[in-house]
């Protein structure tokens, strides 16, 4: 009963909340048997563009490891622009295999389907190679990204996108630990854009656990530095998830 009240309220939120561009969000490629969690994250823009400034994005996500290398997630994306009002921009759901898995090295493969709701845009499918090498000093995850449109109103061919996450395994104060976190993307495959017309960001990210009313919350907070005219000069991300 106390989970279904969870649900609730992460429904209810979803359904006041404003919001998006890009997900900020980097992949892991391991995979746990039996973890289901809800997850809210998101970004704040802040640039000299007035089509930018201000504009934010939120992700809500269910997700559950089905086994010990399959795991499945549904997310909702909202956006809030300056020309348009707040609205649901896309759905998508997800499934993750995890096809190798050793002390130190793990991989996954990733497939997304996502319904678009905002604009005149096809539908996308959306596929990644997941790479997370870790020790006992740092870990280290790259999410190799492929987006593509489809249906009667796609356009253009598929986009490659890159993700890098480093974050040191000895917390800084307490359970905080600090990483740097960067995501850039480069355009279509066909025709890769050249190096100031393609989006990069770039930053620190701090994460932390806690746990409230006997339950186990992660929750991180970051900062991206646009690198080019075409991306955001700041970002400010965060990412809070609940494991039920």
């Amino acid at each position: 009963m106390h989970n279904l009240k969870i649900i609730f309220f992460f429904i209810f939120f979803l359904s006041l909340s404003k919001e998006v561009l890009s997900h900020h969000k980097i992949y892991g490629a391991v995979v746990e048997e039996g973890r289901r969690s809800l997850e809210w994250r998101g970004h704040f823009n802040l640039d000299d563009d007035t089509e930018v400034n201000k504009e934010h994005h939120h992700v809500f996500e269910s997700e559950y490891s089905w086994t010990n290398f399959w795991q499945s997630e549904i997310e909702f994306h909202l956006s809030d622009k300056e020309n348009t009002p707040i609205d649901l921009e896309k759905i998508e759901i997800q499934n993750q295999i995890q096809i190798i898995d050793t002390q130190n090295y793990a991989a996954a493969i990733y497939f997304s389907y996502n319904f678009i709701s905002e604009g005149d845009k096809g539908d996308e499918i959306e596929y990644k190679f997941l790479n997370q090498y870790g020790n006992n000093y740092f870990n280290f995850i790259t999410n190799f990204i492929f987006e593509k449109q489809v249906g009667s109103q796609a356009s253009g061919s598929t986009e490659f996108s890159l993700a890098n996450y480093f974050v040191f395994e000895k917390p800084v104060y307490k359970k905080i630990k600090i990483g740097f976190i960067g995501f850039s993307e480069f355009g279509e495959i066909s025709s890769i854009k050249t190096f100031h017309t393609q989006e990069h960001q770039y930053g620190i990210q701090f994460e932390n656990e806690f746990v409230f009313d006997e339950k186990e919350y992660e929750f991180t907070v970051g900062y991206l530095h646009g690198l080019t005219d075409q991306s955001a000069n700041h970002s400010v991300i965060w990412n809070l998830e609940l494991e039920i």
